[in-house]
């Protein structure tokens, strides 16, 4: 499905997704991805990208916490969160409008 496409999934869902995120990084994004998974393909691609977002910034998290033992992870761990909550926002603004969103930097774990 194309990232700029405005129809065809539940935006209401998606962006409960991601404010949900907000929270809980991973859990509740999978959660409502392996309920809905099978309901809508569109909404099932959405929720996809929303819990594929949380793992990966969880994933950025845990190795900038690593990297503090050479104080780079001091640096780039606040960028990562405050990018993890840019994001974020983003994305509940857009799946409000309607709009596909997959944040900048988000690997494709969950397929």
């Amino acid at each position: 499905m194309n990232e700029h496409s405005t129809q065809g999934f539940d935006k209401s869902m998606v962006m409960v997704s991601f404010i949900v995120s907000a929270f809980t990084a991973v859990v509740g994004p999978l959660i409502l991805w392996v309920l809905k998974k099978d309901e809508d393909p569109a909404t099932a691609e959405a929720l996809r990208h929303v819990a594929n977002f949380g793992l990966s910034y969880t994933i950025y998290g845990i190795v900038a916490g690593l990297l503090t033992v050479v104080l780079i992870g001091a640096i780039i761990g606040p960028i990562i969160g405050l990018a993890f909550y840019i994001f974020l926002i983003l994305g509940a603004v857009k799946a409000y409008n309607g709009e596909m969103y997959k944040p900048p930097f988000t690997l494709d774990i969950i397929k």
